[in-house]
């Protein structure tokens, strides 16, 4: 025992001595690159530079740097899917580009987890997208109308590329609920659809009363007015005054209340033997001449007259009392 004291005295002086030299020197590295647990990707191939922090530590690395980041690791995970590349697949594919990896520091996670990034879509988007259909849509165009409400299907997540997408309605006779599919595509190439249900508060053109009008009331202009109406009550309703000014009404009507061919009977305007002024239109220019009715006629119907100007029989429609213009 007492023979092996002067040697291990002998090493820790030596050891001691080292520590005073301070550490071996190692190689300076030019670049560093670190690549986290957690990345999300966008594009077809994983490029280095896509996931990692490459820092240029030596002005003589920027070329490494540039390199290292061009390095291609494979396919990259599609848009919305996950891929997990342990360590030591990472360090294969960077072994495979052939540079010379010790000049650079690393620092590489046990697991690396990609996902694909693509175009997301919000149903505020699509919200408005629905909006401006029901704009270039009839019967939205003519009246006034409010999405109440939409119910969207699982939006898609949209690989890069120049994205577009449109509104396909499925066929209804109720404007007030309306259902279809949105289809999406990119580049040109459809890839997916969403489905949609909404429900619309939407109010149309109509004749309505404009003031109380009792039953036998031969209407004027005076008596109607155009309003906008809720959908369900505006259903059947006049919308031109020429088809109800000199008709005869069937049942009393409070103000607002929209005026129906039911509610209406066609007065006569024009009787048999009644001496009347014919009008004739073409293009421009309009011509008057006087005849005589040959039968009763209410607004609107084409009756036969006799033209006394030139006695000839001729056909022409009630546009009012006395008034008849040719039908040619």
């Amino acid at each position: 025992m007492t023979g092996k004291r002067p040697n291990f005295i002998i090493c820790q002086a030596l050891l001691l001595f080292l520590s005073l030299l301070g550490p071996a020197p190692l190689t300076a590295a030019w670049v560093s690159v670190t690549v986290p647990p957690e990345n999300s990707v966008s594009g077809a191939r994983l490029l280095l530079g896509d996931i990692a922090a490459i820092e240029v530590l030596n002005p003589a690395g920027s070329q490494l740097a540039e390199a290292l980041a061009g390095i291609d690791l494979g396919p990259a995970p599609a848009a919305g899917q996950e891929i997990v590349l342990r360590r030591s697949q990472l360090e294969r594919r960077l072994s495979a580009s052939r540079l010379n990896l010790a000049e650079a520091s690393w620092s590489l996670p046990v697991e690396l987890r990609l996902t694909g990034r693509g175009q997301e879509l919000s149903q505020d988007l699509l919200r408005q997208a629905l909006a401006e259909y029901l704009a270039e849509t009839e019967p939205y165009r003519s009246g006034r109308y409010e999405i109440v409400s939409a119910n969207f299907g699982a939006l898609p997540t949209l690989p890069p590329g120049r994205a577009a997408y449109r509104f396909a309605p499925q066929p209804s006779s109720n404007p007030a609920y309306l259902s279809g599919a949105f289809l999406f595509a990119v580049d040109g190439r459809e890839l997916a659809r969403s489905r949609v249900t909404a429900q619309i508060e939407l109010s149309l053109p109509a004749l309505v009363a404009a003031r109380s009008l009792p039953k036998g009331q031969v209407l004027t202009e005076d008596d109607l007015s155009l309003s906008l109406i809720p959908y369900a009550q505006a259903r059947g309703a006049l919308q031109d005054q020429a088809l109800a000014v000199g008709s005869t009404l069937r049942a009393n009507l409070n103000p607002g209340d929209p005026i129906r061919e039911r509610h209406l009977s066609k007065s006569v305007m024009i009787r048999r033997g009644e001496t009347v002024s014919l009008i004739a239109r073409q293009g421009g220019l309009k011509v008057s001449a006087t005849g005589q009715a040959k039968q009763d006629g209410a607004l609107g119907e084409t009756i036969t007259l006799l033209n006394l100007d030139s006695k000839k029989t001729v056909s022409g429609r009630v546009i009012g009392p006395s008034q008849v213009e040719i039908v040619f």
